[in-house]
């Protein structure tokens, strides 16, 4: 049985012995989480304050995934190139000079040449800081470390909102000023606190990857990779599947008659279950196989959804909640810490930045794609397809497992 109580959490700290540029990654991780005041209301701030119509500033919000196109795979390659630590400094620099300017901004051509800029460098770093932490931890404890910021980023997450809600009506201008301040606090503690971490032994890796592959370029290995393409295309399908619990869930628990209040619910308790289950969880999770550890997350995502074909009353909405919490948090760190482990350490970068590019695009596809399924087809069509599809990705990893492990065998 798993002791989620806060002396259960506070020992699972203090128990962690990792380095003090890691800290840092995560401190600054969460301090930027918790300052991220500007995008919840972002698009009340274009009503409100440009007057803008509510179709203009969705779509302006809409044009900002342009700049998360490609982010991924640019932080990545430039981590690899140039260091984690430049690529840290200057992504987060140029997010938090961005954030300025769009306060000041006054013309919509500069507001949307602004937010698109400021989406791909709020992007950039993000694998960044996936590979630096594999770079620093051990590959034995990298599921518990990617946890860790996973766990510090959703308390980060549930906090900003509020502090934004009690600044909006006294200043945007200020919201806008405290975003950038906590973005660039982050820039300072990767300047004070963490050293560069993907150069150790760099000449002796790549002569190593040249004498194994000498005809292969090393950032082609990283492109035509097939097992890092599998596990991304199975963490696509896998958020597509997550996205529908902010955009076709709300709309399906309007039309069974439930009110915004108890969709607010719903979303709360899946902040509490992650911030009070998913370390000691992801603890429990670290003696079981990766792969067998995905396909039970993807189990539990599709049985989640797969309860609202039956489940129309807010009890049935609140027990799916409890299943497909319960894949998330198990799915993210063991993912992260799988694709470390495939890559070589000059590639780590690329292998993450091409990874997160790939599960990036499901902020793209799954809105409009569920939202296609349960106005043409209705609620029960796309559940079914929701946990038909968690099967297949339980099944895609169990296949990648016998196929490891049969490559490993020879």
């Amino acid at each position: 049985m798993l002791d989620t109580s806060p002396k259960r959490l506070a020992t699972f700290l203090q128990n962690q012995r990792f380095s003090r540029p890691f800290w840092f990654l995560v401190t600054g991780s969460f301090i930027n989480k918790a300052g991220n005041f500007i995008m919840p209301f972002f698009a009340l701030y274009l009503v409100s304050y440009h007057h803008l119509s509510i179709n203009a500033a969705t779509l302006i919000i809409s044009l900002m995934g342009i700049g998360s196109l490609g982010a991924g795979i640019c932080g990545g390659i430039l981590a690899d190139r140039i260091g984690r630590r430049v690529t840290l400094l200057f992504s987060l620099v140029a997010t938090a000079v961005l954030m300025l300017g769009l306060g000041f901004a006054e013309t919509l051509p500069l507001i949307i040449l602004l937010a698109i800029l400021y989406q791909f460098f709020n992007e950039l770093f993000r694998p960044v800081t996936s590979a630096a932490i594999a770079d620093l931890v051990p590959p034995e404890e990298r599921t518990r470390a990617y946890a860790l910021r996973y766990w510090a980023n959703n308390i980060g997450n549930a906090i900003g909102p509020i502090i934004a809600g009690l600044i909006a009506p006294i200043s945007y201008l200020a919201l806008f000023l405290a975003d950038a301040l906590t973005t660039f606090s982050f820039s300072l503690l990767i300047w004070f606190g963490v050293p560069e971490t993907g150069q150790s032994n760099r000449w002796h890796v790549k002569k190593q990857l040249e004498r194994q592959a000498p005809t292969k370029l090393p950032l082609r290995q990283a492109f035509t990779d097939p097992w890092l393409w599998s596990y991304a295309f199975l963490a696509l399908l896998f958020d597509c599947i997550y996205v529908q619990s902010t955009t076709t869930l709300p709309l399906d628990m309007n039309a069974h008659g439930m009110s915004t209040l108890a969709f607010g619910t719903v979303m709360a308790v899946n902040a509490v279950q992650i911030v009070f289950v998913s370390l000691p969880l992801t603890t429990f999770f670290r003696r079981i196989n990766r792969n067998l550890s995905l396909a039970i997350a993807a189990l539990m995502l599709g049985t989640g959804m797969g309860l609202y074909i039956w489940l129309h009353t807010f009890a049935g909405y609140l027990l799916g909640v409890l299943f497909w919490t319960v894949g998330e948090i198990v799915s993210y760190p063991i993912a992260l810490a799988l694709i470390a482990e495939l890559s070589p350490p000059l590639l780590r970068g690329s292998y993450q930045g091409i990874y997160s590019s790939i599960r990036a695009l499901s902020s793209l596809l799954a809105p409009a794609l569920g939202g296609l399924i349960l106005g043409q087809l209705g609620p029960t069509a796309l559940w079914s397809s929701c946990f038909v599809v968690s099967a297949l990705i339980a099944c895609g990893y169990l296949i990648l497992n016998k196929l490891r492990q049969t490559q490993y065998s020879k």
